[in-house]
């Protein structure tokens, strides 16, 4: 679906005037939510056989989430506040035309510029966002290639700004089946990470501005989460031991670093499944005054979910990180605040010290982000 002229004047007129302008006015306008500290959870709800992208907040903290649904969306990705002004990124609905990568600006969508964007054998996806200056970075995928059964993703990013307030996108992959799960800016450079097929092999692996390194030369796996501390970035996801195998293991690499870090594993939840028949990974990662943590999740024998986090994870020494398990579930974010709670989310939940909260009671959600506002 494309804009139509006048829209796109007035989508930069909003950049312009809406993210920067009107910043501080929003910051201290009590009757604005993003006023108000508190916890930001994003993903999405299922009713009537249809899918909805949304955002939930408590900020009374009484354990009741009130849902925002966002314009024409399917499913949001990652959520972040940044001077004020509230971004989520994900995909529209089928509704109004093509299912688009999209960034939602205090609920006004854009959709992104994305080759093939209007072709029906394409799909497209934003995963991740961060920020630089006026710069917002936004990790994902694209149609990069028509196949015989629909069109081939391939890992990408955009870059919006007022010259681009629909997105400069940049093809990280072309034809290659391949996803950009995060990004992170470190030093002005966009540090983008995923994964790419290479003969049948799911290579983890990183792209600093466009150029693509493996994580793991000996390993199949997925890189899930970057984040940046100081001049030190980190990335977390899975590898497995060996090619095709059935045990994946919860894995962390630093800077350049090609050696993962295996994380502790959960703990084996019957006597009869195999050691070596789980799947576990760390799908995110957060900093907190200079302690690293991550949330992952373990399947076992195809039928058994753990959640977990873990905390104190070091690199240089042999510490593998304290776990803490959760009875089912599959965590996918990860946040802490400035007094030390621990909130996690995933399959509809939101853990805060461990204590479990349901965002949505009568239908399905899917909780895939977690902002803290302070």
């Amino acid at each position: 679906m494309r804009f139509k002229l006048g829209f796109t004047c007035l989508i930069t007129i909003l950049f312009l005037f809406g993210c920067q302008d009107a910043t501080e006015e929003n910051i201290y306008d009590s009757n604005n939510p993003l006023a108000q500290s508190g916890i930001i959870v994003a993903g999405s709800y299922s009713t009537g056989g249809n899918e909805y992208g949304a955002y939930w907040t408590d900020y009374d903290n009484d354990g009741s989430w009130e849902r925002t649904d966002l314009d024409d969306a399917r499913v949001i990705h990652d959520i972040a506040v940044n001077n004020g002004v509230l971004y989520a990124v994900g995909e529209t609905t089928w509704a109004l035309g093509e299912q688009d990568p999209a960034i939602w600006i205090d609920g006004q969508k854009i959709e992104l510029n994305t080759p093939n964007k209007d072709e029906n054998w394409g799909g497209a996806t934003a995963f991740s966002l961060d920020f630089d200056g006026e710069n917002i970075y936004i990790s994902g995928n694209y149609a990069s290639q028509k196949a015989s059964f629909g069109g081939v993703s391939s890992a990408c990013y955009w870059i919006v700004n007022s010259n681009n307030p629909s997105g400069k996108h940049y093809s990280l992959e072309t034809g290659v089946s391949s996803d950009a799960f995060a990004i992170a800016v470190r030093n002005g450079q966009p540090i983008s990470v995923g994964w790419y097929m290479d003969e049948h092999k799911i290579i983890p692996a990183k792209w600093v501005g466009s150029n693509r390194s493996k994580l793991d030369s000996r390993n199949d796996g997925e890189a899930m989460d970057i984040i940046v501390d100081g001049n030190d970035y980190y990335i977390s996801g899975w590898t497995d031991n060996k090619r095709q195998a059935t045990h994946y293991y919860p894995s962390i690499w630093k800077n350049n670093q090609s050696t993962r870090k295996i994380l502790t594993e959960a703990t084996l939840k019957n006597s009869e499944v195999l050691s070596n028949d789980r799947e576990a990974w760390a799908s995110a990662l957060a900093m907190k005054d200079g302690k690293l943590y991550a949330a992952g999740s373990t399947y076992y024998d195809y039928s058994v979910w753990s959640a977990s986090y873990w905390t104190d994870i070091e690199f240089n020494g042999n510490r593998l990180g304290q776990i803490v398990e959760f009875n089912g579930g599959e965590m996918k974010d990860i946040a802490i605040s400035s007094s030390g709670q621990i909130i996690v989310v995933g399959d509809g939940a939101v853990w805060i010290d461990g204590q479990e909260q349901y965002v949505e009671e009568n239908v399905s959600s899917y909780t895939n982000a977690v902002f803290i506002v302070e």
